[in-house]
């Protein structure tokens, strides 16, 4: 396959166009129907044949020959936001939800990978599985996916996905990064992403007298206070790891009363798996001896975990080479920081190495540019095409090395 650069841009539109229609009716969650028929319908036209599921709106498709060459998967979420729009775009949401976070242009790039591969089926040295995923957002549509077995029959050797936005501050040299820049690590490219929910029981009572009650309000602020030593106490300052309290519950709108419970939920960012299970069992101990302490009872849940999405070194090279190739050394970005945000791939990333990478796009409206999951969210659609033929050529590549 030759030029495959140019193939792609002369499909520019048709991508540009299918994340527009896409972007009118931003589904959530794991069951995604007019998404997952746009696709299907889509697939259908170009003679693909794929599989679905029925406790997931998960699609996978494959292209290729069986012969004894690998099978490389290319994936895609397809899920939006629970975000009112506010852009005032021509095809903005029609609906109380928003692609606020470029998973409608992923949907509409693999699809014209998928054009593009279909019709130079028969020049590839293996097969080309297509992942198209919900639930990215939550709760998750990766895991259940690689249940279903998705990444066997054929076996699956690596993987490749891609997310666009505006990624500027991930990068050191910022001010040197272009529209269409490509950006890449040989490791972490996202942390492990897990919520967390803390109770603490006390005993209510009136205000006046707090030596009859167990004031959960008092132990709730200490559990707070404490969860922080975590990180800047008991952790390595060369190890990135966040703890995030984003809400505290306690009472009613009273003066006088004295609750019988509090709550906090938060989030946590580390890098890897021994920093993970260490913060969880501190956090752990923290809550339950505090409350205990206080003669309270605390209860902490870990709740809807992605774990760290970490790149191969290898596959990372090879999409570099192939990258360069394609686009020149000077738009290749790699950066030695992770990502702090969470990504479900990760999932798939466990099972099967591969490289997961970003493509620069941000939109800047009166010098301003909105981020990801933000209801004025926009990207710059001239270099999604980029991003196809960089899938293509990496996977094509991999294919014809083995």
């Amino acid at each position: 396959m030759k030029d495959i650069l140019k193939i792609a841009e002369s499909l520019s539109n048709e991508i540009i166009n299918l994340r527009r229609e896409l972007h009118k009716f931003p589904e959530t969650g794991l069951i995604l129907p007019k998404t997952s028929q746009f696709v299907h319908d889509y697939l259908n036209n170009l003679n693909i044949s794929y599989k679905t599921y029925e406790d997931h709106s998960g699609i996978v498709a494959l292209v290729g020959k069986k012969t004894d060459g690998k099978t490389i998967a290319i994936r895609a979420d397809m899920d939006g936001l629970k975000i009112k729009e506010e852009t005032n775009l021509i095809f903005s949401s029609e609906n109380d939800n928003m692609h606020a976070c470029g998973h409608d242009a992923h949907t509409a790039i693999l699809l014209v990978v998928a054009k593009i591969l279909k019709e130079y089926e028969s020049e590839l040295n293996g097969q080309i599985k297509l992942l198209f995923q919900p639930g990215e957002e939550g709760p998750g549509g990766a895991l259940p996916m690689v249940e279903d077995g998705v990444l066997e029959n054929p076996k699956v050797d690596n993987i490749l996905a891609l997310h666009v936005g505006n990624l500027a501050e991930s990068i050191a040299n910022k001010d040197n990064l272009k529209q269409g820049d490509v950006i890449v690590s040989h490791s972490n490219m996202f942390a492990a992403d897990d919520q967390f929910y803390i109770k603490i029981q006390g005993k209510g009572g009136h205000g006046s007298t707090p030596d009859v009650t167990i004031d959960p309000i008092a132990v709730c602020i200490q559990v707070a206070n404490s969860l922080q030593y975590i990180v800047s106490r008991e952790i390595k300052p060369s190890n990135p790891s966040v703890i995030t309290i984003s809400s505290i519950t306690a009472g009613r709108e009273t003066y006088n009363i004295i609750p019988e419970c509090a709550e906090i939920r938060g989030t946590i960012r580390c890098l890897n798996y021994e920093t993970r299970d260490f913060i969880f069992q501190r956090m752990t101990e923290i809550v339950e001896g505090i409350s205990k302490t206080m003669r309270a009872v605390g209860t902490i849940e870990f709740l809807d975990g992605y774990p760290p999405l970490i790149n191969d070194y290898e596959i990372v090279e090879s999409f570099i080479k192939s990258s360069s190739e394609l686009i020149g050394d000077d738009k290749i970005h790699v950066i030695e920081e992770s990502i702090m945000g969470g990504e479900d791939a990760a999932f798939f990333f466990e099972k099967v190495p591969g490289c997961y990478f970003f493509i620069n796009t941000p939109y800047y409206e009166n010098g301003i540019c909105f981020p990801a999951h933000n209801s004025k969210f926009k990207i710059d659609e001239s270099k999604l095409y980029v991003g196809a033929a960089l899938l293509i050529k990496t996977a094509v590549d991999i294919l014809n090395d083995h």
